[in-house]
């Protein structure tokens, strides 16, 4: 599977009007919003952050008659799912159990938190079967 790329801060923002609007916007609706949350971009400026999206293949413009609507490839979930495989595949070669040793650190365990996590692998062991 292929990376999926980072975003910038302001392509996070754009995309995350986006995902609020069903995946799915027109680049007037997306002035509209970015001006609400505070933001003067002129549509030149939108434009570029739009076209930088699709060319990480985060992003889709479809063209429906003279406007075009733009649509997320991934969702939300899917991006920060891909992130934080990069992240472990990155910084400790793709070895999740070094991931979770380095979070918990020198402290404890919680005995309900153990429970909790011994819940969770028990379910992703069923979901793999």
């Amino acid at each position: 599977m292929e990376p999926i790329q980072l975003m910038s801060d302001s392509e996070k923002e754009i995309m995350e009007i986006i995902w609020d609007n069903g995946g799915r916007i027109y680049i007037s609706e997306l002035l509209e919003a970015v001006a609400e949350a505070g933001r003067e971009w002129k549509r030149t400026t939108v434009r570029t952050f739009l076209t930088r999206l699709m060319e990480k293949g985060l992003l889709l413009g479809v063209r429906q008659g003279k406007n075009c609507e733009y649509r997320a490839a991934i969702t939300k979930e899917e991006y920060l799912s891909g992130q934080a495989r990069n992240f472990v595949e990155e910084v400790f070669d793709g070895n999740v159990k070094d991931l979770l040793a380095s979070l918990i650190g020198p402290e404890k365990l919680e005995t309900e938190e153990i429970e909790q996590l011994q819940s969770f692998w028990e379910k992703c062991r069923e979901d793999m079967q």
